[in-house]
């Protein structure tokens, strides 16, 4: 189809969603925003999403609703809410399913695309990936860090015309997309980075770049990636290091994303719930039936878990 024409819906509208949606909207593809931050929602109807940062400080005009059923018809819907929130997110837009809607999961961890295939159906499900970076600030603010290449591709394997037709018509719109034939071994690849990053950054307050720095901590960030690498090559799936370690260079590069604390650490420092279970949670269960050994793995869940469970206790 022709995206310049096409309804692109974006679910989860925080730091990294409302920023993709303004990079696209920016770029004349028409975008409506959808998330359950009224007073987010409300900020940005009433005077644009203000972006700072990575491409001059601007404002951008969208579409946003706090109540998904506004939003009659979509072309694609893009998923970037937190993935305990997929099943809950993907049930509210069930009514924009059929008709050859694509959905499209640009989220953390592992089984997102699974869960939304159990509402768009098999077949109208895509895969995605991205090493940006988007914080928000404050209702109707983000921050913008910098440009890096986001992959999209059919879940769970192959190229077809329509997602590199996609991945042009997003990247033409300033948002740099290559498709991907291999997505499932791409998203491995990217949560190694969040396996490195995620629990280190979270458990000290560093930036990602911070933690690198660090002798000790570089050295256990590391040992959690090659620990993930064992439990996915147990999955069929053999990652290369190299390129993994690369994939975290560009993630944790000074002055770029890396200058980013980790999305878990934004919401522990916020004493919200974290992705931990789909991040380290999820490749430790699989570790586990696989007959895996992730000593590291286990301490970094537990440590994170152990945040989060104090904060239930002091009623946060």
């Amino acid at each position: 189809m022709n995206w310049k024409d096409g309804e692109i819906v974006i679910v989860g509208a925080g730091g990294m969603g409302a920023l993709f949606g303004a990079i696209l909207s920016e770029g004349g593809l028409g975008v409506a925003l959808v998330d359950k931050d009224e007073e987010h929602v409300a900020e940005i109807r009433r005077s644009g999403l203000s972006i700072r940062g990575f491409g001059g400080d601007r404002t951008v005009r969208m579409r946003a609703t706090a109540n998904a059923a506004e939003i009659r018809t979509a072309d694609l819907v893009v998923f970037q809410c937190k993935a305990y929130d997929t099943g809950e997110a993907a049930g509210s837009v069930r009514h924009l399913a059929g008709n050859g809607t694509l959905a499209l999961s640009f989220q953390n961890g592992l089984g997102n695309e699974e869960v939304l295939e159990g509402v768009f159906g098999k077949g109208s499900v895509l895969g995605g990936l991205s090493s940006m970076a988007g914080l928000k600030l404050a209702p109707g603010q983000v921050r913008d860090f910098s440009r890096a290449p986001s992959y999209i591709g059919e879940f769970p394997e192959g190229l077809s015309g329509r997602v590199e037709a996609l991945a042009s018509a997003l990247t033409d719109a300033g948002l740099p997309t290559r498709a991907g034939g291999d997505i499932k071994r791409l998203i491995w690849n990217k949560l190694l980075g969040n396996i490195a990053m995620s629990a280190v950054s979270g458990l000290t307050g560093m930036t990602q770049t911070q933690c690198l720095s660090s002798p000790d901590l570089k050295a256990l960030s590391f040992k959690a990636m090659e620990e993930a690498m064992e439990v996915a090559k147990s999955q069929g799936i053999d990652l290369d290091r190299e390129s993994a370690v690369r994939g975290l260079n560009l993630m944790t590069a000074p002055g770029g994303t890396g200058e980013n604390k980790s999305s878990l650490c934004v919401d522990l420092e916020n004493e919200r719930r974290t992705e931990v279970d789909y991040l380290y949670g999820a490749v430790v269960d699989k570790g586990r039936r696989a007959e895996v050994p992730t000593p590291t793995l286990n301490a970094l869940l537990a440590l994170v878990k152990g945040n989060e469970s104090k904060n239930r206790r002091a009623g946060r």
